[in-house]
């Protein structure tokens, strides 16, 4: 059985750059006051503050942001999403293209 021969091929990727893996959320929450707003009917919560979490050496990090750092960070998620969107799309053409979707197509038994 002779196998088609795959020709290398080069591509280029498009990315924006500053990237940034992970993800942004905010929060609002309680302190520890007893006669702070925060205890009252209805709470007036603190914050919102905003969270970037992600994998710094390994190891899942989440950091506490100012509103504009959390408006950069979110620019440099959406270039690396965007950058990831494409690798993946490669992947999934390099599967297509594996040898074992090279063979000839058995015959109905």
């Amino acid at each position: 059985m002779q196998q088609k021969k795959i020709t290398p091929k080069k591509v280029t990727l498009h990315a924006q750059l500053p990237l940034l893996s992970g993800s942004l959320s905010t929060a609002q929450s309680t302190c520890g006051k007893p006669n702070c707003a925060c205890k009252q009917k209805p709470p007036k919560l603190h914050g919102p503050y905003h969270r970037w979490t992600g994998f710094i050496a390994g190891k899942r990090t989440t950091k506490t942001l100012s509103p504009e750092e959390a408006r950069e960070c979110q620019k440099r998620i959406r270039n690396y999403q965007a950058l990831e969107k494409q690798v993946s799309q490669l992947i999934r053409t390099a599967v297509q293209e594996a040898p074992w979707n090279q063979r000839p197509s058995k015959p109905a038994r």
